[in-house]
């Protein structure tokens, strides 16, 4: 299904039926990610898989993607599947697409699951290795760049156990076009400090740590449940000891598992 957000074509695919569960997947790559868990959900929900702007079969819009248009974006599905309210997991941009939904629209989540998406904003440093990367970008172009992806990303154990999965991933981080990957770059760069949104969070949340992953470390993930907490609402947490950034891809028999006990424990 393609529908329009702020004047840009995107694109969703949607599996099973039951109560709405949207999956929001991290960059370069796309809805796909997802599919390996969606499957385990859609037995019982109706797993809501869209290609962020700039990635799979969505268009890029104008100017930096950032979370404030994603979560537009988001918003927006929403409304063309006139659904009141959803559950929603997020990886990485996703998870941080879910912070920005928290302040946009909070009466409309049942619940969060972050996976692999610490709240904090980018430091100083990141945001100088992001304008390294699109300097790079405008004269290379994307392969070194998806490149390092690859192996900064995709935590090593899964590299070399399933070192097909590779391929997987770089076959989808390529249907990024040069500009998109920028645009998603500069909207990174910019997105705000959400440790304060995660304070205000009142539904279940489903914290989700991979101990191979250096961007989200599992102590940034132990501050968000712990913050959640801290406001008067549960939050589960979990660590994964042997997968990275990628962690609901790379180990979808263990992460589905988690958040279909997870959703199953506040549907009811």
């Amino acid at each position: 299904m393609f529908y329009t957000s702020g004047g840009t074509k995107l694109f969703t695919e949607t599996m099973g039926d039951g109560q709405e569960i949207i999956l929001l997947h991290p960059t370069p790559v796309s809805h796909a990610f997802w599919l390996p868990v969606a499957e385990m959900l859609a037995q019982r929900y109706r797993a809501i898989m869209p290609d962020l702007r700039g990635h799979g079969q969505s268009e890029t819009g104008e100017g930096p993607i950032t979370v404030e248009k994603l979560g537009a974006d988001i918003e927006r599905l929403m409304n063309e599947l006139c659904m009141g309210k959803a559950l929603f997991a997020g990886c990485s941009i996703g998870g941080y697409t879910l912070y920005e939904l928290w302040r946009r629209m909070p009466q409309r989540i049942t619940a969060l699951a972050f996976c692999c998406s610490k709240p904090q904003a980018d430091a100083d440093a990141n945001r100088a290795k992001r304008q390294e990367w699109i300097d790079g970008i405008r004269m290379r172009g994307t392969g070194d760049f998806f490149e390092l992806m690859l192996n900064s990303l995709i935590g090593p154990t899964a590299r070399n156990r399933f070192p097909q999965k590779i391929g997987e991933a770089r076959e989808m981080m390529q249907a990024m076009h040069p500009e998109a990957v920028i645009a998603m770059q500069q909207g990174l760069a910019a997105r705000p400090d959400s440790v304060a949104t995660a304070k205000t969070i009142r539904v279940p949340a489903c914290v989700v740590a991979a101990a191979e992953d250096g961007g989200s470390t599992v102590e940034d993930m132990k501050l968000l449940a712990e913050t959640i907490r801290n406001g008067g609402y549960g939050a589960e947490f979990h660590v994964l000891r042997d997968a990275g950034h990628y962690a609901p891809w790379e180990q979808s028999e263990t992460v589905g598992p988690i958040l279909r006990k997870f959703f199953d424990s506040v549907v009811g």
